[in-house]
C-alpha cells in the first residue's frame, strides 16, 4: 500500500500547547532546532534491537503500537515504556479505515453522511480496544495516536476527539520503500529539519535496513545540533525530560 511520503502541515507554535483530542499534527514548532523519532507497526521481533540502539545514543522515541502486537509480545512493549520511551496507539491490526469507509460508501444508499458515521463507530471501537490493551501491557496511559496510513479524515478526528486522543503523522518517512539504503538515507538526512517527526518502523520482521538507517539519522542529527525527543515534548503534550 502506497503512502504519502511528505506530509507538511502549517501548524502555528503558539497552538501547540494548546493540542487538544481530535487534534492533528505532523510536524512540531520550527523555532528550535529538535526533532522526534517515530516507530510504527511494533512491537515486532527486532524491537529490542531498536530499544538497544536508542540507549547507546541515549535517545527517546515514540512507538506507536498496534494493540494486536503488544498482546503478542507484552514483555517488549513494557520494555520500551521501562526504557522511557513515549507510547502512542497505532490501532488494533493496521486496518485501512479509508477502505472501511470505501466500502460503507458501496453499501449504503444513503451516501457518504451514512458511510462516514458507519466507519467512525468501527474506528471508535478499535481505538478503545486497542487502548485497553497496550495500556495493560506498557502501564502508561495513552494520548497520541496515529492512524494505518496517515487517514486523515473529519470522521477519523472526530473518533479520536471521542476517544481522547490527539492525531499525529510525520513529516517523513520511506523505510517501507524498496529504495536502496544509500539512497533512503540520503532522503532522511534531508528530512532533519527543526520540528520534523521522522517516521520508522520496528514492527515485522528483516528491519536491518532500518536499524542502520536509525543509527545513520541519530548521528547525523546529533552531530548538527539537533535535540532528539519524544513526540510528545515536541509537541508540548509531555513534560520535558532533564
Amino acid at each position: 500500500m502506497r503512502r504519502i511520503l511528505l506530509l507538511l502541515l502549517l501548524f502555528p507554535a503558539t497552538a501547540f500547547a494548546q493540542l487538544k483530542p481530535g487534534d492533528f499534527v505532523t510536524q512540531g514548532p520550527t523555532s528550535a532546532k529538535r526533532i522526534a523519532l517515530t516507530f510504527d507497526d511494533g512491537p515486532g521481533p527486532q524491537t529490542e534491537a531498536f530499544i538497544a540502539l536508542l540507549e547507546k545514543y541515549h535517545v527517546k522515541a515514540t512507538f506507536f503500537m498496534l494493540a494486536e502486537q503488544a498482546s503478542f509480545r507484552p514483555k517488549v512493549a513494557r520494555a520500551i515504556a521501562d526504557g522511557g520511551h513515549e507510547i502512542g496507539s497505532h490501532t488494533f491490526n493496521h486496518t485501512n479505515y479509508l477502505q472501511v469507509y470505501t466500502a460503507a460508501m458501496v453499501r449504503n444508499a444513503n451516501g457518504p453522511e451514512k458511510a462516514a458515521a458507519e466507519a467512525r463507530g468501527k474506528l471508535e471501537a478499535d481505538m478503545a480496544k486497542s487502548r485497553t490493551i497496550i495500556e495493560k501491557a506498557t502501564g502508561h496511559p495513552l494520548t497520541l495516536l496515529r492512524m494505518p496510513h496517515g487517514v486523515d479524515r473529519p470522521w477519523v478526528k472526530e473518533a479520536a476527539k471521542r476517544e481522547g486522543f490527539v492525531l499525529a503523522n510525520w513529516t517523513f518517512g520511506a523505510d517501507w520503500l524498496k529504495t536502496p539504503e544509500e539512497e533512503l538515507e540520503k532522503q532522511y538526512l534531508k528530512a532533519l529539519k527543526p520540528g520534523a517527526i521522522i517516521l520508522l518502523h520496528d514492527g515485522n520482521s528483516h528491519r536491518e535496513k532500518t536499524l542502520a538507517l536509525t543509527e545513520a539519522v541519530i548521528k547525523a542529527a546529533q552531530k548538527d545540533g539537533f535535540e532528539l525527543v519524544t513526540l510528545g515534548e515536541l509537541i508540548g503534550l509531555a513534560p520535558e525530560k532533564r
